[in-house]
């Protein structure tokens, strides 16, 4: 027993002896990397020299907290040592880095650190490290604006919702600015009820409102119809070219053209002179109601404040460009139209924008015609226009005619994004069209984009249950060379589908790949136990039997005594 102790009493002397060591030598090599950071301009080959080890989180912050009074020169080594020194920051080192730099004002390059931690941490977790981050300092309420700011611009509205409530209960009032960006996002996001309550909590938590905030409560109040209170602001004294603007843009929507021309008349008499934009307001409602008597008069209008030219034969590329990018379609659908029908050549990118604009406001059958003839004028357009117009046919066009396009578009390289295309192959599944599923999904497999697993996986167990195990390697092979995966229960199927047509050796290659992409299942051991003894295989299958049990995915005793009697 004594041995025991004194044995134990070395152990833990030598094991607390070589920490202090290794401190030390941390200690001593974090001053040696920051001397010649502070005392060199040219530190780089100087460091390079020293043939440094790989660095780790603790030396970095032994080392950050030794140079944080130069924070661009913090910042450059934080990122010198992620490709030199093989440095993988921890949570700890990104949230210090990112405050040092947001309080010198280095907010460009804290951005992308911040959006890495966006997509790889929760909010809860993200928001505390940071405040672990900001002690000793008053920078806690700009920093996690700045936090809260960064999901709004993202669109991801309930994660900053979580972000202004994590600082609620720090005792942080975020800026003004944060609280509109995201009120911004509700809007873009046409979350109105949500923005109405953020709105009023921003003003309970004494968050002032700027310009800002009036012009985004007064775009509501227009998407809500209720042009009497934008009115009220402006008796306020809240005045604004904008508000004016959203006034004319609702009334010319609703058909109201009289109300929208008088608030023209109230701009220009206030010395806030309408531009392209107010007017083009309203020349998109007219063409959307068919009003050729407004469409006239709006365009004299614009003719006479040199908006538009006396002849615009020569500009339609530009107004039409100009139109779509304020998503005046009916407008820009009008000026596209003169040109198609006078047969003057409009530029590519022309035909791009126009694509994109309807595609944008759900325009579907313009667009399908203007896509129409973009194929057959042999019109190329930029990427944008083609994967959005095909994220739109996978959506909400899935008839044979949008089949037929989607496959036309996929065939000139270019594809949806992963979910709606996901979206689209499981609804052609659903429906039991597996032909146009299988030409989806090979079309999209072969210019290297993978779906979500759940559509491949219905077609691998289509196949199967028709015994069609060739066509279900076949894709199985295309979705491996992308190191995609099927679901645990269609593996389950191929695997009794290999055996059953006595292709044991895909069998034991397949269930090799769902041991690397850890996808196996109680059933699966059975599937292959099984499979393995029926063809005197009692080795191999032995051994996975032992697999399974150390995994601890035994079967039910009944199933599990019907498998070792296989062995017999």
């Amino acid at each position: 027993m004594l041995l025991l102790l004194l044995r134990k009493a070395y152990s833990t002397t030598s094991s607390t002896s070589l920490t202090w060591r290794t401190q030390i030598k941390q200690a001593h090599l974090a001053s040696q990397i920051s001397s010649i950071l502070l005392q060199r301009r040219n530190w780089v080959p100087l460091l390079q020299n020293l043939n440094l080890p790989k660095l780790n989180p603790p030396l970095f912050l032994q080392i950050l907290h030794k140079t944080q009074n130069n924070p661009q020169l913090s910042l450059d080594f934080f990122n010198w040592a992620k490709s030199n020194l093989r440095f993988e920051p921890d949570l700890k080192s990104h949230c210090q880095i990112i405050q040092l730099s947001l309080g010198s004002g280095l907010t460009r390059p804290a951005k992308p650190i911040l959006d890495t931690l966006i997509q790889t941490h929760h909010v809860s977790k993200l928001v505390q490290s940071m405040a672990q981050a900001c002690k000793g300092t008053d920078s806690l309420s700009n920093v996690l604006s700045f936090v809260l700011g960064c999901y709004a611009r993202k669109g991801l509205v309930r994660e900053g919702i979580e972000v202004y409530r994590e600082m609620s209960v720090l005792g942080c009032v975020p800026s003004v600015l944060a609280c509109n960006v995201l009120l911004d996002a509700m809007r873009q996001g046409n979350e109105t009820r949500l923005g109405w309550c953020f709105y009023g909590l921003m003003l309970r938590n004494g968050v002032l409102p700027d310009q800002f905030t009036w012009s985004l409560v007064a775009q509501f109040l227009c998407k809500d119809g209720k042009f009497e209170r934008i009115l009220r602001l402006l008796d306020f004294g809240v005045c604004d070219s904008m508000f004016y603007s959203l006034l004319v843009d609702g009334y010319s929507k609703s058909g109201n053209f009289v109300a929208a021309f008088c608030y023209l008349e109230k701009m220009s008499d206030g010395k806030l002179e309408p531009g392209f934009s107010t007017y083009s307001s309203v020349l998109d409602g007219a063409c959307k109601l068919g009003d050729v008597e407004v469409v006239e008069r709006v365009m004299r209008t614009m003719v006479e404040k040199k908006l538009l030219s006396e002849s615009p034969v020569l500009e339609y590329d530009s107004i039409v460009k100009k139109l779509c990018d304020l998503d005046k379609t009916y407008a820009a659908e009008m000026f596209f139209n003169k040109a198609f029908d006078e047969k003057i050549e409009l530029q590519n990118a022309t035909y791009g924008c126009m694509l994109e604009a309807l595609t944008k406001e759900m325009r579907i059958v313009e667009a399908i015609w203007v896509y129409r003839v973009i194929s057959e004028k042999g019109i190329v357009v930029d990427d944008s226009s083609y994967s959005a117009f095909a994220n739109v046919l996978c959506k909400e066009e899935r008839s044979e005619e949008g089949f037929e396009l989607l496959m036309d578009v996929i065939r000139r390289g270019f594809s949806p994004c992963a979910s709606e295309l996901s979206g689209f192959i499981s609804f052609l599944c659903g429906r039991r069209r597996w032909r146009e599923a299988e030409d989806v999904l090979n079309s999209v497999l072969d210019k290297g984009l993978l779906p979500d697993l759940t559509s491949c996986s219905s077609l691998v167990g289509h196949y199967c249950s028709r015994r069609r195990i060739d066509s279900a390697m076949a894709l199985h092979s295309k979705i491996e060379k992308l190191n995609g995966s099927l679901d645990v229960t269609t593996y389950n199927v191929l695997l009794g589908g290999l055996f059953a047509a006595r292709i044991v050796e895909e069998a034991v290659r397949v269930f090799d790949y769902m041991r690397i992409h850890n996808l196996m299942s109680s059933e699966s051991f059975t599937i292959m136990i099984r499979g393995l003894c029926q063809v005197k295989e009692l080795r191999k299958a032995m051994k996975i039997h032992d697999e399974m049990l150390k995994m601890g995915l035994k079967p039910p005793a009944a199933t599990y005594k019907r498998l070792i009697y296989a062995f017999k």
